[in-house]
């Protein structure tokens, strides 16, 4: 019998992780209020790290997410509601719990995490690199890896909570679209999805300087947070340096940060390969 790849192992682990995980919400699901929000017991973990990097900056170095809208899918206002999209725009999805029942039901065991946590996803809007004009969304997507394959016009089959960082002029668009072709590069259907990060063990390099130091394993999270650092803007998300942290959308988005130099460096874009 053929030896399974350690990267397979932990794939497979994960999976019946999340199985059980399935199991224990099934349980517990009847405790928790109906609406939105996350499992109360884990709660206290999505929390941005009180005394991090954003503490260290001037306060005109400083920055800060701020809500700009929230949608419901069930909505009829989508169009409305995606006029007031740019680049660097951060979507946290959130999902009702009659919504997540129903998931588990089918068997999309994905969704657990929507009631786990208050946030089950999280994606951030950057310049489509082979058409910049174009926005897409990006993330990382278990068995999928980091990728921009999804457009703004998705965002009309999920509710989430629509937040903008401040001061994003300061931020290098173009290093945060060269972290998402090369991340996109390296990673793949297995190799480009963090499944220790997924419970918490440990992290990517979160805090990539040049193209070498990309990771390919990130979580949606945690993409988020690996190419904000690479554009120049450092997270408070970030616990104990990533070990035995769940990196949670939550965690990003009520975040601070600090606006960081950037290497004296011309940013490596790298053409994405044609599938």
């Amino acid at each position: 019998m053929k030896k399974l790849s350690r990267k397979k192992r932990i794939a497979a682990l994960s999976i019946i992780l999340i199985i059980a995980a399935g199991s224990v919400y099934t349980y517990f699901q009847s405790l928790i209020p109906e609406g939105e929000g996350g499992w109360y017991i884990l709660k206290w973990v999505e929390k941005p790290h009180a005394d991090g990097p954003s503490q260290l900056a001037k306060p005109e170095d400083q920055t800060k997410f701020t809500l700009v809208q929230s949608f419901d899918m069930d909505a009829d206002n989508y169009e409305d509601a995606s006029k007031d999209v740019r680049v660097g725009d951060v979507f946290a999805y959130k999902m009702k719990k009659g919504e997540a029942r129903k998931g588990i039901a089918k068997g999309k065991l994905n969704v657990i995490g929507y009631r786990i946590l208050k946030y089950g996803h999280l994606a951030i809007v950057i310049p489509n690199p082979d058409k910049r004009e174009e926005m897409r969304l990006f993330s990382s997507q278990g068995f999928k890896g980091p990728n921009f394959e999804e457009t703004i016009s998705t965002l009309k089959d999920h509710s989430w909570d629509h937040y903008r960082i401040d001061k994003w002029d300061r931020v290098d668009v173009d290093r945060l679209v060269e972290f998402a072709t090369l991340s996109n590069q390296k990673g793949g259907k297995w190799d480009g999805y963090d499944f220790t990060g997924m419970f918490g063990l440990w992290n990517s390099n979160l805090k990539p300087s040049d193209s070498s130091k990309i990771g390919k394993e990130y979580i949606c999270s945690t993409v988020v947070v690996a190419a904000l650092y690479y554009a120049g803007l450092e997270l408070d998300a970030v616990n104990r340096k990533g070990i035995t942290d769940l990196v949670s959308p939550k965690q990003v988005v009520e975040s601070k940060g600090r606006l960081i130099k950037l290497p004296d460096m011309k940013p490596e874009i790298v053409p994405v390969e044609k599938k």
